[in-house]
């Protein structure tokens, strides 16, 4: 669930964002994209038992719905305040540092241990299939940062 609260601090950063709406917009959709597909398949991976088949739908369906909601909220209540008082900065900078700690911890904890250390393909693999699954994830990894680059 780390990573849906994190996509709903996401959705409600272009409401405290003084910033152009469509090139933050278009980062988002990016973003979620890219953060779903890691999530499709890590959800696909595991053998789910026959009473929990169902569940990685349901957590596929509230992490598509958890961004948008999160955006139309935002933008409901995007007019009621300053776009640029002090309290809407600190609100800002808290949300983009909440969401970018759970990104981090997620990132890091649940998916990328999962996937090196813990996998039992990846601790028989070939040298080659390491580094080539490092690469990739460092490509991964440098397509995010020239996305937030624009965030």
């Amino acid at each position: 669930f780390g990573i849906v609260f994190h996509s709903v601090f996401i959705g409600l950063t272009p409401a405290v964002s003084s910033e152009e709406f469509t090139t933050l917009y278009i980062v988002i959709v990016f973003h979620q994209t890219f953060e779903g597909l890691g999530l499709g398949s890590r959800l696909a991976t595991p053998p789910w038992p026959q009473s929990k088949l169902l569940t990685p739908y349901i957590l596929g369906l509230v992490y598509r719905a958890s961004t948008p909601i999160a955006i139309a909220i935002g933008l409901g209540v995007r007019k009621t305040y300053p776009a640029t008082g002090r309290t809407t900065l600190i609100v800002n900078g808290v949300f983009d540092s909440i969401s970018g700690g759970i990104l981090v911890y997620v990132g890091l904890v649940e998916l990328m241990a999962h996937e090196f250390m813990f996998t039992p393909s990846m601790r028989r693999a070939p040298i080659q299939t390491v580094l080539a699954a490092l690469l990739l994830l460092s490509s991964g990894a440098a397509l995010m940062a020239l996305l937030g680059k624009w965030a």
